[in-house]
């Protein structure tokens, strides 16, 4: 017999308390937005990026961080986090400012963990090197679209 775990009950196992993610954007596009290899999207993102819960992309990661904690009301009061990167292709473009986005939120001692989303067409050694450092400093979950 399998015996299944919950996100939830996990999550409690590693950071021993609730967590909640806040749904964050670092701006970013995709290879399949921009015309590197096409143009339009494809069927793992909406037209927003399955960014609809996102707070604001032209918004600073720490007014982000505040409109997400915001939009959970009383249940997210003084609680943990996971800064959320889903939109788009979280490991796509200016690796720098990527770095520098996802680093900002880690900075925020609430902040227990980042997940970024991406594609494996995304993942070349400089971005897991990003990755490494990223992993180094909170609990990094990578979802990939496959």
């Amino acid at each position: 017999m399998h015996t299944y775990l919950t996100t939830n009950n996990y999550v409690r196992r590693i950071f021993g308390t609730k967590v909640y993610k806040l749904s964050l954007s670092a701006a970013t596009t995709c290879p399949n937005r921009d015309g590197k290899v096409g143009t339009g999207g494809c069927t793992f993102c909406s037209g927003d990026g399955s960014g609809s819960f996102a707070a604001c992309a032209s918004l600073p990661i720490s007014e982000q961080i505040a409109q997400a904690k915001k939009i959970l009301g009383a249940k997210g009061q003084n609680m943990s986090y996971i800064a959320y990167f889903q939109s788009f292709t979280g490991t796509y473009g200016d690796l720098e400012y990527l770095e520098s986005m996802y680093q900002e939120a880690c900075n925020y001692p609430e902040i227990v963990g980042l997940s970024i989303a991406t594609r494996p067409d995304c993942l070349d050694d400089k971005v897991m090197a990003m990755l490494e450092r990223l992993a180094a400093k909170k609990t990094l979950w990578v979802e990939l679209a496959l």
